[in-house]
């Protein structure tokens, strides 16, 4: 087997300006680069879908992990109703000191809590408390942390 190196998690977004303030102010994220595509008809390309075309790229990076974000220009958006539960719907975790302050700070990017703080009883985040807080665009950052 050849060598595998995780480069970046890409994510779709509908307001590249807004997603890039929410990693950088609310998550410490920094820019690696903000970009428009260099071949136009890579994205077309790489994903299968015809005519797809990326308005804008940005890279932002903390630590080992980087996130590409993409706005496309074409073909019109379709929203995702998947559900956390279905085959194929992605999340991302974060551990924060503060999760009610954190919840807050997200509602300004769009995002909404999708539950009450669940207390977690059992396991490695027994005491924590987490949830999902769901953005328009349909994906999810689960946070872990004290219910202050």
């Amino acid at each position: 087997m050849s060598r595998v190196r995780l480069e970046h998690v890409g994510l779709t977004v509908s307001n590249l300006d807004q997603m890039v303030a929410f990693f950088t102010e609310l998550l410490g994220f920094s820019i690696k680069a903000r970009l428009q595509p260099f071949d136009p008809m890579a994205v077309a390309g790489i994903t299968g879908v015809e005519g797809a075309r990326a308005r804008e790229v940005a890279y932002l990076t903390r630590g080992e992990l980087t996130f590409e974000l993409l706005e496309y220009r074409e073909p019109p958006a379709q929203r995702s109703s998947l559900r956390p539960c279905d085959p194929g719907y992605m999340h991302w975790l974060v551990e924060v000191d503060d999760l009610t302050a954190t919840a807050t700070r997200a509602a300004q990017y769009g995002f909404v809590a999708v539950s009450t703080p669940y207390r977690i009883m059992l396991g490695p985040n027994a005491g924590k408390h987490g949830t999902y807080l769901r953005h328009p665009d349909g994906f999810s950052l689960e946070v872990i942390g004290s219910a202050v």
